[in-house]
């Protein structure tokens, strides 16, 4: 994720901190009943229904982080209709965290659809490469949730759910770019890629028999971009939060390119240790990566929270991609054991990064 940057030419913004928070708090919780759900699977003691531990990825990619996109999105914009996206996000987390799923598809579809008319506006003001991409980004999630409403397994809303992110994140990486001298060929490749992987995504939607498999080579491709010309290989040399949030950028896009080449390779299975690791080399390599490095960045942003800069918190980015990297030991060895320390490895790595950007809060405040 990039930091939040209003759109040119940006209108009043009658929203308060206040109601943004309230939407950040409500998200907050579902991510912890997310990922305490995602503990169940793995064989903790977590008193869950099944209906709620089987809502662990519903949860986390559509309530959660896509909500905190929608938000970001309605920040930069500005106007106070944008914020129906993020707020029904956060009533389909809910519906799908109370055991309602059909209510939560119901309402994530709907919020979909306010992040595509969001997105709209930002084309409308500002027409550009990576805003006609958030755009398309939006509507490969759109698709994906009417497929939930149809009936989709979730095995079959992953694509849409991988390319979604994909998009929105090198879009805004590529947004970035304009501080930095990128090749035009390279943008064009950017765009082409990515109008590949949402006709893919979509294609795996209308005919689940094409897999996942197919995303793999443009995924790589993309994440092999960001790797070559992201600003972050110039800002990794700088001292201080740029250095941070680089480092966060670049293993998230390794990340990304790990997952590509295994789908090229395998493909996705329905279910099973290579499903488990090249969703989560996604998920958590490659979006959560991006939300640490920008965290200090995005909530003063959109919560008005200062969150100065210490390199404590180069612990948490460090804890989740070592329990990353242990959990796909653990698919790739069938030790339960590896899996389970990775997974407690990241969940405990969200906690650590809410305490240490309090820490440095409180920090701040003592030391004037």
């Amino acid at each position: 994720m990039s930091p939040v940057v209003p759109m040119r030419a940006a209108p009043p913004r009658p929203s308060s901190p206040r109601a943004r928070r309230a939407l950040l708090v409500a998200t907050a919780a579902m991510a912890l009943l997310g990922l305490l759900a995602g503990l169940a699977r793995l064989g903790f003691a977590v008193p869950f229904g099944a209906s709620r531990v089987m809502a662990h990825g519903p949860l986390l990619v559509m309530g959660v982080f896509g909500t905190v996109i929608a938000l970001e999105r309605a920040v930069a914009y500005g106007a106070r209709w944008g914020y129906a996206a993020p707020a029904l996000g956060v009533a389909g987390a809910w519906l799908t965290g109370l055991g309602l799923p059909r209510g939560g598809a119901l309402a994530s579809l709907a919020a979909a659809t306010a992040l595509v008319a969001l997105n709209a506006a930002i084309v409308r003001r500002q027409s550009a490469p990576f805003t006609w991409l958030m755009l398309l980004g939006s509507g490969v999630l759109e698709a994906g949730a009417l497929g939930a409403v149809a009936g989709r397994t979730v095995p079959a809303l992953v694509p849409s759910w991988i390319v979604f992110f994909a998009l929105t994140i090198v879009s805004e990486r590529l947004e970035l770019s304009r501080l930095a001298p990128t090749p035009r060929w390279a943008t064009h490749a950017l765009v082409g890629l990515s109008w590949v992987l949402a006709l893919l995504a979509v294609g795996a939607l209308v005919s689940p028999w094409l897999g996942a498999r197919p995303l793999g080579p443009p995924l790589a491709l993309a994440a092999a971009w960001e790797l070559r010309f992201d600003l972050a290989r110039r800002t990794i040399r700088q001292p201080g939060l740029a250095r941070y949030a680089a480092i966060g950028v670049l293993l998230g896009a390794f990340w990304l390119l790990i997952a590509g080449l295994a789908l090229t390779a395998i493909g996705l299975p329905g279910a099973g240790p290579h499903y488990d690791a090249v969703l989560h080399a996604v998920f958590v390599g490659f979006v959560l990566s991006m939300v640490f490095a920008h965290a200090p960045i995005i909530l003063p942003a959109v919560a008005r929270v200062e969150v100065p800069f210490h390199p404590i918190l180069y612990a948490p980015l460090a804890l989740l991609h070592g329990g990353l990297v242990a959990r796909l030991l653990g698919d790739a060895t069938g030790e339960l054991a590896l899996r389970q320390a990775g997974g407690l490895s990241n969940a405990l790595a969200l906690a650590a990064l809410v305490g240490a950007v309090l820490w440095s809060r409180a920090r701040r405040s003592v030391c004037g």
